[in-house]
């Protein structure tokens, strides 16, 4: 018997709570947020972690300065971007946590289904081969979906 490593199981309620709370950031966050084409997304300028120090202190430094660069800078637009930063960096922090969490454990039990799938198809297999009844068909059922492979075309099937 194989060792189950992962196992989720949501209730109903459990399963309605997290389909609410998905609709509920995509009804908030995609209407104010912004997907760029990848031809902008290489225009534009990246900033990183250490950048962040970089523009609240610059911020900082022109809200201090709002005289001298006044007809330079849109204050306002400054200051949105500046809180926007702070906002979606907690959103995305947050969201990689879970996003990560999501995948990971994706992958464990499709691993965990895949792997128990092979063991199905081998039983088969040597069901088909003792002559168990039923076990032939249900084998080419699962060939037929075994990943790369499948029923070879004959030339009667390719030529029609």
């Amino acid at each position: 018997m194989q060792k189950n490593l992962f196992d989720l199981v949501l209730t109903a309620e459990e399963q309605t709570q997290v389909d609410t709370a998905l609709q509920t950031l995509n009804d908030v966050l995609l209407a104010k947020l912004k997907v760029l084409p990848k031809e902008e997304k290489k225009d534009i300028l990246i900033m990183g972690d250490k950048s962040v120090a970089f523009v609240d202190k610059s911020h900082e430094v022109a809200r201090q300065e709002t005289a001298m660069l006044g007809g330079f800078i849109d204050f306002d637009a400054f200051d949105h971007d500046v809180e926007a930063i702070g906002t979606l960096r907690s959103i995305d922090f947050k969201l990689s946590e879970i996003l990560s969490a999501v995948k990971d454990s994706y992958a464990l039990a499709g691993s965990e289904a895949y792997r128990t799938s092979l063991m199905v198809y081998s039983l088969m297999k040597n069901a088909a081969k003792m002559g168990h009844p039923g076990a032939q068909d249900k084998l080419d059922e699962l060939s037929k979906r075994f990943p790369g492979r499948g029923v070879k075309k004959t030339e009667e099937q390719t030529d029609e």
